[in-house]
């Protein structure tokens, strides 16, 4: 049975193609060539450190354009409001 880790790539074909890139760039840069395992190794390292910080900037920028379109909202409902 295979573990789902909280970074896994839902989709198959993304995480073929990540596997790889890293393969093709690790021999790209080297003379040394990896399998699978190691590129998925890098990948986990990678995405483990920097999964986190990039999720979390994608939560605050969600929150900034929520905040920007409340604002707009409270704009719009001022103009509505009709004078007494």
């Amino acid at each position: 049975m295979h573990m789902i880790r909280k970074w896994d790539v839902p989709d198959p074909a993304i995480q073929k193609k990540c596997l790889d890139e890293v393969i093709t760039r690790i021999e790209e840069i080297g003379d040394e060539r990896i399998g699978i395992v190691a590129a998925q190794d890098i990948i986990d390292i990678v995405t483990q450190n920097f999964g986190p910080q990039i999720y979390n900037t994608g939560v605050k920028d969600a929150k900034k354009l929520l905040q920007e379109r409340f604002n707009d909202l409270e704009v719009d409902l001022d103009l509505l409001e009709q004078q007494s």
